[in-house]
């Protein structure tokens, strides 16, 4: 169980389960919060300000701009993962960080 997080939604606060976030997108000085139905909130926070408000064994940074749910991954390839059908990248000096907070069965 994780403790929900609020966003401002129409000038009230929006409780949001970090359970439902699939994934975190910096688009200038906002990011974008998608979740799992595809929804999302646009909160003006640096990436890095967010994911500090996350748990941090459950979201991946994988580039400058992103960010994952562990629990949203479905493939991941050398240079990107694949979210919901949709592909997010992964910065070649995220990639090693990446693979180590995975719990990986060899």
């Amino acid at each position: 169980m994780f403790y929900p997080f609020f966003v401002w939604q129409n000038k009230k606060l929006k409780n949001v389960d970090p359970e439902d976030v699939m994934c975190l997108a910096t688009e200038g000085n906002y990011t974008r919060i998608v979740l799992s139905d595809k929804t999302f909130f646009m909160v003006r926070s640096s990436l890095s300000t967010a994911l500090k408000k996350l748990p941090p064994k459950m979201f991946i940074q994988t580039h400058r701009s992103y960010a994952v749910s562990i629990f949203f991954i479905d493939d991941i390839a050398r240079d990107h993962f694949v979210v919901a059908g949709e592909a997010v990248p992964i910065g070649k000096q995220y990639y090693n960080k990446v693979i180590n907070q995975l719990n990986i069965i060899d």
